[in-house]
């Protein structure tokens, strides 16, 4: 597939020195754009007020031309990955007996994409080997979880870590679709495989989305639930429309003008205050203690929320855990 209009790719080696060198300044410095930074005021002083514009190797354009959606079915022909990600080719999916979830994703997918193409929208199925700097005015990967969880059930959904303003308010139009639909939600259930999915991760592989693609990662339900199971396959139907929704409500919104809002938001460093920092659940001091970290330890926030709190990666835990500012050592 031809490379995306206004996307400057480097060479791999250049580009992985190029995004060290950008994280590295984020932890150090944090470099988002001034008009990110005004997003995140509300919710503390970690991300820098300097102002960036765009990321090393990737050219901030603007995308022309109709509406361009991106659907990814997951898992579908993930044999094809490049050489990058041999050891994920026999990632295959979930399976039940002889329900696989590959074919779900791909029923539900394909129902969504006959319909966004009936409202006029230019969109794509798009496999598991994404095109290198995929830009799309949005992304949303579609996927079932685990057969050997009958005890858990229901929907979640995730943007990359370190959103873009723009992945945050499609995960926040995809959350309201889903709850509005009544289906049950597997709340904080959101794994790191999620937010750090190979195909949104650009930081680390040629092959996967721009970082100035909006994305999101849906997990419908469970295969190994009996009632998630038998709504997922005998009625793709329902998730296809509850995705139209989720992508109608963003796009009311979309303005493809604002470019900064497509910018990954990078956070600095920030070490643990002098009686330590506790990880949190959820963004509430409410919320269970998973993980306590000793003063001075070094913790990178790789997202945020109103109220001063910060997500940083647990990889005991493999997942994200929250701190509160005040537990932190000023800056």
């Amino acid at each position: 597939m031809p490379r995306p209009e206004g996307t400057v790719r480097l060479p791999r080696f250049a580009l992985s020195l190029a995004a060290s060198a950008l994280v590295a300044a984020a932890v150090l410095l944090g470099i988002p754009d001034r008009s990110i930074s005004r997003e995140a005021s509300a919710m503390g002083s970690t991300v820098a007020p300097e102002p960036l514009r765009g990321l090393p190797g990737y050219a901030l354009e603007p995308l022309a031309g109709p509406i361009r959606i991106g659907v990814q079915p997951g898992h579908w022909r993930i044999e094809e990955l490049p050489d990058e990600l041999t050891r994920l080719r026999a990632s295959t999916g979930a399976s039940y007996g002889t329900l696989r979830e590959v074919d779900i994703n791909l029923a539900v997918s394909r129902i969504l994409v006959d319909r966004l193409a009936a409202e006029g929208l230019s969109v794509e199925l798009v496999p598991a080997a994404v095109p290198a700097g995929y830009r799309a005015d949005l992304f949303v990967s579609v996927h079932a979880d685990r057969a050997d969880r009958p005890d858990r059930r229901g929907w979640k959904l995730s943007p990359p870590w370190r959103p873009s303003p723009e992945s945050r308010r499609l995960a926040r139009a995809m959350t309201e679709a889903f709850r509005a639909s009544g289906l049950p939600e597997d709340q904080g259930g959101v794994t790191a495989n999620m937010r750090g999915y190979f195909g949104f991760s650009w930081w680390r592989y040629s092959n996967a989305l721009s970082p100035y693609t909006p994305a999101v990662l849906v997990e419908m339900g469970f295969l190994g639930n009996p009632e998630d199971r038998a709504r997922m396959r005998d009625d793709p139907a329902l998730y296809a429309g509850i995705l139209l929704e989720g992508i109608r409500s963003y796009l009311a919104g979309h303005d493809r003008g604002n470019l900064d809002a497509l910018v990954p938001v990078l956070y600095r460093g920030r070490a643990a205050g002098p009686s330590g920092a506790a990880g949190r659940a959820s963004p509430s001091f409410g919320a269970a203690v998973l993980e306590r970290y000793p003063p001075s330890r070094y913790l990178i926030p790789v997202d945020a929320a109103e109220g001063g709190w910060f997500e940083v990666f647990s990889r005991p835990l493999r997942r994200g855990v929250w701190v509160h500012e005040r537990e932190l050592d000023a800056e």
